[in-house]
């Protein structure tokens, strides 16, 4: 039997939509969360699917390098051209839709092979999200 399990994370992040024509051109910042579920099977010793707190080492440290008070996630974007961002591995206009695509897949590749990602919800404001999920 599986059971799932969701863990809430959150972080402040800057960002722009360089092709977008909106004010969102400009750029700012949100208090994103994330709520990550994921889904095993209950060992019979500690109870668990996983601990939490062994999941916040897989995903927090990758929060902390890419995300948080950032603005990494523009570094293809020409007017944040530098050479100390050189380094992400994003390249694309950062929206909501796209930032969850790349949470969920970089986190399931650190995850312990007896779990799955059954859904990633990232909310970019307390009214909009953008969720990917395990099909």
């Amino acid at each position: 039997m599986k059971v799932s399990i969701v863990r809430e994370y959150s972080w402040e992040m800057g960002h722009a939509l360089f092709r977008h024509k909106g004010k969102c051109y400009r750029p700012h910042g949100h208090n994103y969360r994330m709520e990550v579920e994921v889904s095993g099977s209950v060992d019979e010793i500690t109870g668990m699917v996983v601990d939490f707190s062994d999941l916040d080492d897989v995903i927090e440290p990758h929060l902390d390098e890419y995300y948080d008070h950032s603005f990494h996630v523009n570094a293809g974007d020409p007017r944040f051209a530098s050479d100390t961002w050189t380094t992400s591995h994003l390249y694309y206009e950062p929206t909501a839709e796209r930032l969850a695509m790349d949470l969920y897949q970089d986190i399931s590749e650190e995850l312990p092979q007896h779990l799955t990602i059954e859904r990633l919800t990232l909310y970019e404001t307390d009214k909009s999200s953008a969720t990917v999920r395990n099909t």
